[in-house]
């Protein structure tokens, strides 16, 4: 969890880079400070099970995380502010939409939920 959490503060953060027109020297979004692959392993481990196998959840969530993904690759390749800026809010969307699935299935025994960026 805390993982996904440092990527998931990492990813907000971004905006703050665009604003002071720093965008194309953050790093890709293969970087593994974005917490793109916790992300997956913890859509796989509340989404998926032995009985279920894959379900449209999951394979929602994984699209979720791959637009993550590539919208900071298209932050960090824009041509302008506003463009970085459209990547950064498209990223939030896909963000904000990945935690809500997680959220979903996140019960007080499990812990606590996550917040929406």
């Amino acid at each position: 969890r805390d993982r996904v959490q440092r990527g998931i503060d990492l990813v907000a953060a971004l905006g703050e880079a665009i604003e002071k027109g720093e965008y194309n020297a953050i790093q890709d979004g293969s970087s593994p400070e974005y917490s793109i692959r916790p992300m997956g392993l913890m859509a796989n481990g509340f989404l998926a099970s032995e009985n279920t196998g894959t379900t449209n959840e999951l394979l929602l969530a994984r699209w979720y995380i791959n637009e993550i993904f590539l919208d900071i690759n298209d932050i960090k390749n824009a041509d302008s502010k506003s463009s970085a800026l459209a990547a950064h809010a498209a990223a939030k969307r896909a963000l904000n939409s990945y935690i809500s699935l997680m959220n979903r299935v996140i019960t007080s025994k499990v812990g606590d939920k996550f917040v929406l960026v």
